[in-house]
């Protein structure tokens, strides 16, 4: 609970706004959609980045930062949850009946696994772990 929010909102938005782009430009150019289509594409919407980083923010906030591999995991998993509630939402939304949301949002999982989105945001979350860290001296003194 040492990490002011600032640095938690910062460190979110490093993890979620690179690897979502990442995946949405990804699914747009490997799979050759269009515009309109992108929104609903690429992780869950539009309103999955907002929500993402909301929620790592408060995620930050709350639990200390462990070790840095610890915390890239949960991140992580918490980012996989994100893409999976936003693309089941999205589909509900946008009319599709419940279980057909559900597979889309599996899917959608699937192709952010295998288009590295994920990994990506492993590999952010363990390079902006030192934001989450306090920088305060120890107040030891080092004699050499």
């Amino acid at each position: 609970m040492l990490t002011p929010w600032s640095r938690a909102a910062g460190y979110a938005a490093l993890v979620t706004l690179p690897s979502w782009l990442w995946g949405a430009l990804v699914v747009h150019v490997g799979g050759g959609f269009s515009l309109a289509d992108l929104g609903m594409i690429a992780g869950g919407g539009l309103f999955f980045p907002p929500l993402a980083v909301a929620v790592l923010t408060v995620v930050r906030k709350a639990l200390p930062a462990l070790s840095r591999w610890r915390t890239a995991t949960i991140d992580v998993s918490v980012y996989a949850f994100l893409v999976l509630v936003c693309a089941v939402l999205g589909g509900v939304w946008g009319g599709s009946g419940l279980a057909e949301s559900v597979d889309w949002a599996f899917v959608m999982m699937t192709v952010a696994l295998l288009d590295l989105q994920f990994v990506m945001a492993m590999g952010l979350s363990a390079w902006g772990y030192d934001r989450l860290v306090p920088t305060a001296p120890s107040g030891r003194v080092i004699r050499t």
